[in-house]
């Protein structure tokens, strides 16, 4: 799909009302109580929700990173660039440069990789490797202020994998700092960020939002305070999406002065059991509106979570498009899921879609606390017109870095 890029510089008078809008619906009091001194343990614990893992966000503060800490488990399809395991454990001791490095992902992975188009032709047919390294340098104890950063393997905004050379395809070495930013939280709930973002979508996957490898760079303001608001998290986001063969974030710094892309995000859990999302998203001149809801079924016994999101494109050409998604725990350390995925248009999704109809399944098996197995299947079914890929499948195996430095007690 071929995207025109509207560039243009932020009017600090809309900047200013957006911002102003989300303080203004946050109490006074609590304002004033939030900026009380309080000891270092209770700070600690008031900034614990966004030191959690990234979720399908790839956003350390992400309502599914939020939700997923206490009852609800994740799906495969919410797993990110780097992610090894369905279920984080947290970190129960403090590390010795902990004080300073949060470090949320480091990991390893290799995969083989096939790929056949609708012409019948094989092109890919390879092994690649991953790595992924996710973290925060803290300014304070608490972690109020920090510095978020991402470094990761991947030469395109939807590609996170290098080619090993073997296969169709030569050795590519290189890692790229993708993401980059500044994050304050100035009082409980609020959360400033700017510079090299990830996205954050709520409870909208990749599969019909954005691409988890991909980035953006510009500004966001983040409420999450449902006590006072409703809503668990409410988000307003101002950005520019482009430079697709330019992942290094310094190479993009640049398009802090421009802006193409708007984002206003709602969501909501509901009574441990539902996660719900909606948002308004304008990206160079394509209005789109997008719905998500995650369901814990486990009554059903054949599946535990239901998924579904879809899109509305609302102009300049009306479409739409949806995935529908179900997920079962076989075993404490066995998952499989399946779903079916339809398209009207190209667009910044997972690689592992694109126009027309799917089907689609994964499984993910955890070996021991450090390794675990993941696959992807995707075949395309039904369509009428030249779609690729046609089909798609991935087998990765998975070495979660970041447990052997916890236990030698290094973060």
């Amino acid at each position: 799909m071929t995207r025109k890029d509207t560039s243009f510089r932020w009017a600090p008078v809309t900047k200013a009302v957006a911002l102003v809008a989300l303080l203004l619906s946050v109490p006074a009091r609590t304002m004033c109580h939030q900026f009380r001194e309080t000891p270092a343990s209770s700070q600690h614990n008031s900034a614990s929700q966004f030191s959690a893992r990234p979720g399908t966000a790839a956003d350390p503060s992400s309502l599914h990173a939020i939700s997923t800490e206490k009852t609800l488990p994740r799906m495969t399809i919410e797993m990110a660039a780097g992610d090894v395991h369905l279920v984080e454990r947290p970190n129960p001791e403090r590390g010795k440069f902990s004080r300073w490095l949060n470090l949320q992902n480091v990991s390893l992975s290799t995969r083989y990789n096939f790929v056949k188009n609708s012409a019948a032709a094989v092109t890919s047919n390879q092994g690649q490797y991953q790595a992924a390294l996710k973290g925060a340098f803290q300014f304070d104890r608490a972690g109020k202020f920090t510095v978020q950063g991402g470094l990761f393997s991947g030469n395109r905004f939807s590609g996170g994998w290098n080619s090993t050379g073997w296969g169709n395809a030569t050795l590519r070495t290189n890692v790229y700092l993708k993401q980059l930013y500044i994050s304050a939280k100035p009082i409980q709930g609020l959360d400033l960020q700017y510079g090299g973002l990830y996205f954050n979508q709520g409870v909208t996957t990749e599969i019909t939002g954005y691409d988890y490898d991909g980035y953006l760079v510009g500004e966001r303001v983040r409420l999450s305070r449902p006590k006072d608001l409703f809503f668990d998290e409410i988000s307003v986001t101002y950005g520019y999406v482009g430079d697709f063969d330019r992942p290094s974030v310094s190479k993009r710094f640049h398009r802090l002065q421009q802006s193409n892309y708007h984002r206003f995000l709602l969501a909501k859990k509901i009574a441990e059991r539902v996660l719900l999302s909606a948002d308004y998203t304008a990206e160079a001149d394509v209005h789109t509106l997008r719905q998500a809801v995650r369901l814990q079924v486990q009554e059903l016994r054949v599946i535990d979570v239901f998924h579904f999101e879809n899109y509305q494109v609302v102009s300049p050409d009306a479409g739409y498009g949806f995935a529908a998604y179900g997920e079962k725990k076989l075993h404490s350390k066995f998952s499989v899921g399946g779903g079916y995925a339809q398209h009207d248009r190209a667009a910044l999704y997972s690689d592992r879609f694109a126009a027309g109809k799917r089907v689609f399944a994964n499984l993910q098996l955890e070996l021991t606390s450090e390794f675990s197995i993941s696959t992807a299947w995707t075949q395309a079914i039904l369509n009428d017109r030249d779609s690729s890929p046609r089909t798609r499948f991935d087998v990765a195996l998975n070495y979660d870095l970041l447990r052997t430095l916890r236990r030698k007690r290094l973060f």
